[in-house]
C-alpha cells in the first residue's frame, strides 16, 4: 500500500483513519435546520415532563405550541456582543433560531399543558386524561364486596 505525501497534517491523518476503520467524520454540532435543544422526557405518577435546557436563552424568545400530538418549541438564543467585532479562535455554543419537537403519546390532556422557565431550564408538565388514570374496581366475591385495583 501507497501511502502517498502527506500535505496538511490533521486532514490528511483523518483521511488515512478513515481509509482503514472506516469515515471518521463527525456530526457536525447541530444540524443544517438549527440547533438540537438537550432534552429530557419522563413519567411521573399523573403527569408527563419535559425538560430542555435553554442556558442564555430569554423567556420572551421561546415559543411553545401543540399541533396535533406535536409539542413544538421555538426560541432564538442571541449573541450577547457585535458580531462584526468578534472573531473566533474556538466556536461550541450555538446562536440563532432552534425548533425542537417532541412527540406526544395518546392520553395526555394538552388542555392542561403548563410551562415553567427557571435559570435557563423549561419544564412543561401535562396532565393525563382521566381515560387513562388507573380507576378501582368493586367486584363482588362470594357474597361480599372487595375492591382490587385494575
Amino acid at each position: 500500500m501507497r501511502l502517498g505525501t502527506f500535505t496538511n497534517g490533521r486532514s490528511d491523518v483523518d483521511d488515512l483513519f478513515g481509509r482503514f476503520f472506516g469515515s471518521t467524520e463527525q456530526a457536525p454540532l447541530w444540524s443544517a435546520g438549527g440547533y438540537s435543544v438537550p432534552t429530557e422526557v419522563f413519567h411521573m405518577d399523573d403527569r408527563l415532563v419535559i425538560r430542555m435546557d435553554l442556558p442564555g436563552v430569554s423567556p420572551d424568545d421561546v415559543d411553545v405550541t401543540v399541533q396535533e400530538n406535536t409539542l413544538i418549541v421555538n426560541g432564538k438564543r442571541s449573541f450577547p456582543h457585535d458580531g462584526g467585532q468578534v472573531r473566533f479562535l474556538r466556536r461550541g455554543i450555538f446562536y440563532g433560531d432552534f425548533t425542537q419537537r417532541v412527540m406526544l403519546g395518546k392520553g395526555l390532556d394538552v388542555e392542561r399543558i403548563s410551562a415553567n422557565y427557571d435559570n435557563g431550564v423549561l419544564e412543561l408538565s401535562i396532565a393525563y386524561s382521566e381515560e387513562v388514570q388507573p380507576k378501582k374496581i368493586e367486584i363482588d366475591f362470594s357474597g361480599s364486596q372487595k375492591s382490587l385495583n385494575a
